[in-house]
């Protein structure tokens, strides 16, 4: 079960890191605030992967990622996580990961543990995760404070359109719906 578990947070990583489309755009405030969405099929047309990302202050980008992963002698599972990367190193945690706040528009801080490798930190589980992605709805702004291995904060903003977020997140949660109900 480990090494399933373990495959799947490569996966999950790898997947965010190299999906990385191009086309940003500036907004006239100078924020990067475009959404950019990928979808991918396996052969047969059927949804396997969806991924979300919004780009932040200072080179930071948050990502959404739903990804359907195989294991030998499993059945399939629906790995979920939204990604913080930034340019600062946070250095590694333990599997239970640290306690990180964020901030949406002018809310109370929410606390939840993320994971954290060399210069990302990972919000896992599906609930925990669609409940975040869900909560930026109609945000404006987020705030996440990562903190790295000294445990100093490491703020990261990002400026979003609560138009465009909505689309992406029902898109999103209407295509991990569907990776995670599609049959092999």
């Amino acid at each position: 079960m480990l090494k399933v578990f373990q495959r799947t947070i490569v996966l999950v990583s790898a997947c965010s890191l190299s999906a990385a489309p191009t086309d940003l755009s500036v907004a006239a405030t100078g924020a990067l605030r475009t959404w950019n969405y990928a979808l991918q099929t396996d052969q047969d047309g059927a949804p396997n992967r969806a991924l979300a990302q919004v780009r932040g202050e200072g080179g930071s980008s948050l990502w959404f990622s739903c990804t359907k992963v195989s294991a030998e002698d499993e059945p399939p599972q629906v790995a979920v996580a939204a990604t913080v990367m930034q340019r600062a190193y946070l250095g590694p945690s333990d599997n239970r990961g640290r306690s990180t706040v964020y901030w949406l528009d002018d809310h109370p801080p929410e606390v939840s543990h993320w994971v954290y490798r060399d210069r990302y930190g990972q919000l896992r589980g599906e609930d925990q995760v669609m409940g975040f992605v869900t909560s930026l709805a109609t945000a404006q702004t987020l705030i996440v404070e990562l903190a790295n291995f000294r445990l100093e904060p490491q703020s990261v903003r990002f400026y979003l359109d609560p138009g465009e977020t909505q689309a992406v997140v029902e898109r999103f949660s209407k295509d991990c719906r569907t990776i995670a109900t599609a049959r092999d």
